[in-house]
């Protein structure tokens, strides 16, 4: 769930009408929470997204046949020359590894790379705004 802060000179009835108009946001990646596996995922990059303990934040997102691709930055990372990783949790097994990158420009050009390849299954829209990334 998003939460946004409320502005003191905009009343609730036209937030309201401008919350209407604004397009439906489109899902980054489809998951089958009916099995194990891709549910664990599913609870594993929200468990590191979200909470007073989370370890990154979500910026983008996609899905290879066998892996969810999640372009995130470290809350608290090990150097501040590196603060952005592409982590790939895998769909399958138990299983999640990534790598460093300096920029987030870079860490989306790796995952744009990686979801350009050819699978059956349909790439999602990648989000350009992390908010919608965490819906």
């Amino acid at each position: 769930m998003c939460f946004r802060s409320k502005s003191a000179s905009v009343s609730s009835r036209r937030r309201r009408q401008t919350a209407l108009r604004r397009p439906p946001s489109r899902a980054l990646a489809v998951l089958n929470l009916v099995c194990e596996a891709e549910r664990q995922a599913h609870d594993f990059v929200q468990r590191m997204s979200s909470g007073s303990d989370a370890s990154w934040q979500l910026l983008t997102l996609c899905r290879n046949e066998s892996e969810l691709l999640c372009v995130v930055r470290w809350l608290h990372p090990e150097t501040d020359e590196k603060p952005f990783s592409l982590a790939r949790v895998s769909l399958v097994e138990r299983a999640v590894c990534w790598r460093y990158y300096a920029s987030e420009r870079i860490a989306r050009a790796a995952l744009n790379r990686c979801c350009k390849s050819k699978s059956p299954i349909p790439k999602a829209v990648l989000a350009e705004d992390s908010s919608r990334a965490t819906r």
